[in-house]
């Protein structure tokens, strides 16, 4: 990695989001309007990401208009990252806007930390790229609903890994995770199923 600082991954922010609550009663907490969970989102995100730290954010990060999201994005700390999800409308169509508080927009990425490729996605995969070699995925846009199988995590707000306080996750919660989990094999869980069709 080029920065010295911590690595950080979150996804599915969804500030400026009024039915998020609904969506997901059991990690987000009851606020009285949305400006209050973007406080909140940002309150924590200050807390725990210092400056030379690195953010990779895995889509669908702001509801709000231009304006409100820039605001948003100036107040948050690191080197930030994005992989453009399916409610990034605003990031997608304000180029300007995106590349004055992301290092990279794009929607696929892959790195290597601590000689470990990470898969990073807005969508969960069934098989990526050295998923039969170790390799992780990150993921979002689930909410929580879907598990992959192998060393794969939704890395969203509300997440598995979520304990309903809006965190960001750091890479050595997520290497003790998905070390301990066993490495898939290529097509190993496809080929029965895929022979009974």
């Amino acid at each position: 990695m080029a920065n010295s600082g911590q690595v950080w991954f979150t996804s599915d922010n969804h500030f400026g989001h009024k039915n998020i609550k609904n969506f997901c009663p059991m990690t987000r907490p009851s606020y009285e309007d949305v400006s209050e969970m973007d406080e909140l989102m940002i309150h924590t995100w200050r807390a725990q990401v210092q400056p030379h730290d690195t953010v990779y954010c895995l889509g669908d990060f702001s509801f709000h208009n231009a304006e409100r999201t820039w605001d948003i994005l100036r107040q948050l700390p690191g080197y930030k990252h994005l992989i453009l999800g399916n409610h990034d409308k605003v990031l997608r169509n304000q180029q300007k806007l995106a590349n004055a508080h992301f290092v990279s927009v794009q929607e696929y990425k892959e790195v290597s930390i601590d000689g470990i490729k990470v898969v990073l996605f807005h969508y969960p995969i069934w098989e990526w790229n050295g998923m039969h070699y170790g390799a992780f995925h990150l993921y979002g846009h689930v909410h929580g609903t879907t598990k992959v199988p192998g060393r794969a995590v939704d890395v969203g707000i509300d997440g598995p890994l979520s304990r309903g306080e809006l965190e960001l996750y750091n890479w050595q919660t997520i290497k003790t995770v998905l070390s301990e989990r066993s490495v898939r094999k290529h097509n190993g869980q496809l080929g029965a199923a895929y022979r009974d069709l």
